[in-house]
């Protein structure tokens, strides 16, 4: 009588051998991910000198060359804005913008200069900074609650290395038409020269400005801006609250953030046409 034979047929050996190890290969991959999904996250370090920092620039605004007037306000004073340039038309220099011209047709050159953001002027407006608070990022969640920090600057950075600094904003429109807080930004001595020129300046932080004047939106995880939260109706006054976040990278000195008072920042705007920068005093 023929013996059934318990062993593997030597033609299908190879291939059982191989389907076992690819299956303990994907098993160990599956592991390993699982393990790494339960390591827990690394804490938070204070960031080394090397970390860039966030000043932004003018530039992104204005065309600055190496000529630029610098005109002081003072303290106290408010800063009227009648007839101040704006626009599109002041982002290119002359040989810029004849590049870019050139690649364009006359019809599209023709829309883009006539377009009302192309040039402009600035309404019957006067700016005066009042009180000023500089704060740590949790102290301003105590008081704006909601404010999503991870959409406010980069999570690398510690909370020491983090000041919210908040500049009430007095805006009175004398005008005949609405206005708004367009072109107002933080500077100070204290901040690095921005390595292509112009003053240094810091902008004011979108995530900051929701949880003070957002409202909830269903559509998005936070809340959005409504449109017109910062308008200043003809004739009206305002006092708006700005918010900058100041990094420790950003400044001249190392520990400048650990004794930073409002005496060392001042109020900024311009006008492009002279380009002439104002600045005003914070105290």
């Amino acid at each position: 009588m023929q013996q059934l034979s318990l062993s593997t047929p030597t033609g299908q050996r190879p291939a059982r051998i191989a389907l076992g190890i690819a299956g303990i290969v994907a098993l160990a991959l599956v592991l390993g991910w699982f393990l790494l999904q339960l390591e827990p996250a690394a804490p938070r370090k204070a960031a080394p000198l090397e970390t860039p920092a966030a000043v932004d620039s003018l530039h992104d605004a204005v065309h600055f060359d190496t000529t630029y007037e610098v005109v002081p306000v003072a303290a106290g004073e408010p800063l009227n804005v009648k007839g101040f340039a704006h626009g599109h038309a002041f982002t290119y220099s002359d040989d810029e913008w004849a590049e870019v011209a050139c690649q364009l047709s006359k019809e599209r050159v023709r829309e883009i200069t006539e377009a009302p953001d192309w040039r402009f002027e600035l309404g019957d407006i006067d700016i005066l900074p009042g009180a000023v608070h500089i704060v740590s990022e949790e102290a301003f969640e105590e008081w704006y609650p909601g404010y999503d920090d991870a959409t406010a600057y980069d999570p690398s950075y510690a909370a020491e290395d983090v000041r919210i600094v908040l500049v009430d904003v007095s805006i009175a429109n004398h005008g005949d038409t609405a206005a708004d807080a367009r072109y107002l930004y933080l500077t100070s001595a204290e901040l690095k020269a921005p390595v292509q020129g112009g003053p240094a300046i810091i902008y004011p932080s979108d995530a900051a400005l929701r949880a003070i004047y957002g409202v909830p939106d269903d559509k998005a995880p936070f809340k959005t801006l409504p449109e017109g939260w910062d308008a200043i109706e003809p004739g009206e006054s305002r006092t708006l609250t700005l918010p900058f976040i100041v990094y420790r990278n950003e400044l001249v000195g190392r520990d400048a953030i650990d004794r930073l008072s409002a005496a060392d920042f001042e109020l900024l705007t311009y006008r492009c046409d002279p380009l002439t920068v104002y600045t005003m005093p914070l105290r």
